[in-house]
């Protein structure tokens, strides 16, 4: 196992390398970091769907014909006295089978976490967490739900990620004189955020407003080269804001436990598990404005009398992004899995690396590019790629 954790990351190493070597020199430093960037209510969705498909035939017989489609969206929602998480994973596929027929699979988990705070100023919170599970092998969904209590917040500063974007093509293109100073870059940036407000107040026109109220905060600095964004200003504002994909940025951590039981069984005949601690432990960091860091850690282990390390589930995933350009993204992760169901038997060990490049095309759409490397104590490891197009829906 020591030698594949180390082949694994090895191989994670030198593709990080590879990445980190084609980075573009870095403009001047800016005004502004990530963590200057604090407001009482932080948002952010992004939903994308796969697709892939291979066929091969022969006069009237049909010797390949493969596909899968698979959908992922996200929503997260953070207030002073609320905050929320949403995620949706689905998966179908079809193949043909040697005996000549087409077999369908699919699988989707839907996860849902609410918390709420018990002082708006504070950071511990009460909360409730949801797993929905849906599979062609059940007989029916299986549902689990963890209510608990923690520490802990995340915001999101993605917006402020877009104000910088904006804040380097407007130097290129010559339209402000300089760097903008810390405090018009969070207004801008409070701004950008404040832009369903701007739709529901302007309606289909709202850009127009939107832009000017952005365009009067820069000339406040007196920053302008001339007399405002221009024509090429606002072009470099619209395609951040509208053509652009700027990958999410989160900053906190959270520690959670909470009594974890299973509401539904997946299988009609098997009676459903004894209830069970469950730990967990998340943390978001971005480095730079580049790139992105997460890690989450869970531990969960009945309540019974092989509570602890006889029984239990460890599970730890850390997600790596970096932005190679605005149109190129390498992105690696690493996923470890111990599980032990019962005392006299050998706990199961499976780690997964994957890293790949997301090249952001033309129209919403997405060239993913995936290799992957797995090992299952006493297998073989196994390797796989994956290339396919996404298209972004939000």
């Amino acid at each position: 196992m020591t030698q594949t954790r180390n082949r694994a990351g090895a191989l994670l190493a030198v593709v990080a390398l590879a990445a980190l070597l084609a980075a573009p020199v870095p403009a001047p430093a800016q005004t502004v970091s990530p963590f200057d960037y604090d407001v009482p209510v932080s948002t952010s969705e992004q939903a994308r769907l796969g697709v892939t498909f291979n066929y091969a035939g022969q006069g009237t017989d049909v010797q390949t014909c493969d596909g899968s489609a698979n959908i992922l969206a996200r929503r997260f929602y953070n207030s002073l006295p609320f905050a929320y998480d949403v995620t949706l994973n689905g998966v179908g596929a079809t193949r043909r089978t040697p005996a000549d027929k087409q077999k369908n699979s699919y699988n989707a988990i839907a996860e849902a976490g609410v918390r709420k705070y018990f002082s708006p100023e504070g950071d511990f919170f009460y909360s409730v967490d949801s797993r929905l599970t849906a599979d062609n092998d059940f007989d029916r969904p299986a549902i689990e739900a963890t209510p608990g209590a923690g520490y802990g917040r995340f915001i999101t500063v993605t917006t402020l990620a877009k104000a910088v974007r904006i804040e380097d093509f407007l130097l290129k293109e010559n339209v402000i004189k300089g760097r903008l100073s810390k405090a018009t870059m969070i207004e801008l940036a409070q701004l950008i955020e404040r832009q369903n407000e701007f739709q529901s107040e302007y309606g289909e026109r709202y850009k127009v407003q939107w832009f000017e109220a952005m365009e009067e905060v820069i000339a406040r600095a007196g920053m302008f080269t001339h007399e405002g964004l221009g024509a090429a200003g606002s072009l470099r504002m619209d395609e951040v804001l509208f053509q652009e994909r700027i990958n999410e940025r989160f900053i906190g951590w959270d520690a959670r436990a909470g009594l974890r039981l299973e509401v539904l069984n997946p299988y009609k005949n098997i009676d459903r598990e004894d209830p069970s601690f469950s730990g967990r432990l998340r943390y978001s960091r971005p480095v730079g404005w580049e790139s992105q860091f997460d890690a989450n850690v869970q531990y969960v282990t009945p309540f019974t009398g092989d509570f602890g390390v006889n029984v239990y589930t460890l599970t730890a995933t850390l997600n790596y992004l970096y932005e190679l350009s605005n149109r190129i993204d390498f992105t690696a992760s690493n996923i470890f899995t111990a599980r032990r169901f019962d005392p006299d038997l050998q706990t199961q060990l499976n780690e997964q690396v994957r890293a790949g490049f997301l090249f952001y095309l033309e129209n919403q759409v997405n060239l993913n590019i995936t290799a992957q490397a797995s090992k299952i104590r006493g297998q073989d490891i196994g390797q796989g790629l994956y290339l396919g197009l996404e298209y972004r829906l939000r």
